[in-house]
């Protein structure tokens, strides 16, 4: 538990915006503590199939909140980027303009 509170007061100090955007461990450490462990004839289906699907599901959701963030924010900085470069094609014509001058 420590991790998740240390991480989730760091978030709140440095990008509080963030803080929905990564993984909550909380849910997935509560499912991980009801698995019970392997039963002793390994082909006997054992009381947390469901538990394990629940926690496939929930994981692959936060996975997809995650990796959705990061792709957005991927998209944000190629178009600052490409907003840069088209400034500095800018600024180089304005200045082989004035030096013509």
């Amino acid at each position: 538990m420590k991790f998740g509170k240390d991480f989730r007061n760091h978030l709140e100090e440095t990008l509080p915006e963030w803080r929905d955007k990564f993984l909550c461990y909380k849910p997935l450490k509560k499912l991980i503590k009801h698995i019970p462990p392997d039963p002793v004839d390994a082909g006997a289906p054992g009381p947390w199939v469901g538990l394990e699907e629940w926690f496939v599901r929930i994981l692959n959701e936060e996975l997809d909140k995650f990796n959705d963030f990061f792709v957005d924010k991927e998209e944000e900085f190629v178009i600052r980027l490409q907003m840069k470069g088209n400034f500095s094609t800018l600024l180089k014509v304005v200045l082989s303009i004035n030096a013509g001058h």
